[in-house]
């Protein structure tokens, strides 16, 4: 007889990652998603077509990450990314643009955005770059700072 049972072994969850994406663009909304789903560890806890309600989202849901279009009419990415950034525990907030120029990133980084991720050139790529550079798995929820271009 084994002096030594096997003992079970428990399975220690994976911390998932809530998350929140909001784009004026239910094509965008759904790419998101989709990334999302494909870099795996998140859940998608809310979407949002407007700044105001990506806010209100933010206060209800308290996501980890935000993921969110900077030009949407109304309050735009960069404006809500400052108002949220003000909250105790703010999420990380990823802003991404079909259109981002040197001003557009100081902007981001002035508002406290974590990162910046252009639609243009090989956005999956890009975006999982990002995430896995600000949430990797040695630091998921961590204070690092990387901008992304």
């Amino acid at each position: 007889m084994n002096p030594h049972p096997l003992q079970p072994v428990e399975l220690i969850p994976v911390a998932r990652v809530k998350t929140v994406v909001v784009d004026d663009s239910p094509f965008m909304l759904k790419i998101l998603a989709q990334t999302l789903e494909e870099a795996g560890d998140f859940d998608l806890v809310g979407t949002a077509t407007d700044a105001y309600q990506a806010l209100r989202h933010v206060s209800a849901l308290t996501p980890e990450l935000v993921l969110m279009d900077i030009h949407m009419s109304g309050l735009n990415g960069i404006e809500a990314t400052r108002r949220i950034k003000q909250s105790e525990h703010a999420p990380v907030v990823i802003l991404i643009s079909s259109h981002i120029t040197a001003g557009t990133k100081s902007l981001a980084e002035e508002a406290g955005a974590d990162g910046v991720v252009s639609k243009e050139v090989n956005f999956r790529y890009q975006l999982i770059s990002a995430l896995k550079n600000l949430l990797g798995p040695s630091d998921l929820l961590g204070s690092r700072k990387a901008k992304c271009s």
